[in-house]
């Protein structure tokens, strides 16, 4: 059934720190308790995309990185342009408008298979390849995992997020982006965060990015479970 959960206007409309953080929570709250809506978000259907893979990152943006300030506003833009929100400081004189571009570290193909399994089955393994037979236009058949999953400890799971915040961040090196531009990498902290210097890896792996500060004037990593928050101004 397609049903649309969340309107592209609302989703642009410019709101200030808490009143975006206020307004994701709600309509979280509000999608899941409809019919079909938990699937919509899990499963990325039509706006609830944009919602979960742009929005939500952003608000959790606000909440960490502008707590409590009332005169910095976000606007997402929802569309094909190269960037995902305006970040707008409302100062006395001058207003200034900063863009950001926002982007996801994930597994890609496995990442859907993952969603898909939960929808359908009620679980899915925290790693492994899973076998995949079919398209998402076609029926999708799902044959178990390609590879044993295996005990994994900690840094396995570090290991595995900076690589995919690498792949993430080579995808955002090759585009164009007006000069002042942000970028917000989020990713799966849930396990990686229990690592006794994982932000000390990221940051250095980060720092050993070169071509960044080329592309970028701030970096943002931020984790999915508000775990991990890290911030790189060049």
């Amino acid at each position: 059934m397609n049903k649309d959960f969340i309107d592209k206007n609302e989703m642009e409309t410019e709101r200030a720190s808490q009143e975006l953080i206020d307004w994701v929570e709600q309509k979280l709250l509000d999608i899941c308790k409809q019919e079909f809506g938990k699937k919509a978000l899990r499963m990325r259907e039509g706006y609830c995309k944009e919602f979960l893979e742009e929005v939500y990152p952003l608000s959790i943006l606000a909440r960490l990185e502008f707590p409590s300030r009332n005169d910095v506003t976000f606007k997402p833009i929802i569309g094909d342009q190269n960037y995902d929100a305006v970040i707008i400081y409302n100062l006395p004189s001058p207003k200034i408008e900063s863009k950001i571009e926002i982007t996801q570290a994930h597994e890609g193909q496995d990442n859907y298979s993952r969603r898909f399994m939960i929808q359908n089955y009620g679980s899915a393994p925290l790693n492994g390849q899973i076998n995949k037979i079919g398209t998402r236009k076609t029926e999708i058949e799902l044959g178990g995992l390609a590879k044993k999953v295996i005990v994994r400890d900690v840094q396995d799971s570090v290991n595995d997020q900076i690589k995919l915040i690498g792949e993430a961040l080579d995808r955002k090196l090759k585009k164009s982006y007006e000069r002042d531009t942000s970028l917000l990498i989020i990713f799966d902290d849930l396990i990686a965060s229990r690592g006794e210097d994982t932000e000390k890896q990221l940051r250095d792996f980060i720092n050993a990015q070169s071509r960044v500060k080329e592309k970028f004037s701030t970096l943002y990593l931020v984790g999915w479970q508000k775990l991990i928050y890290l911030k790189f101004e060049y």
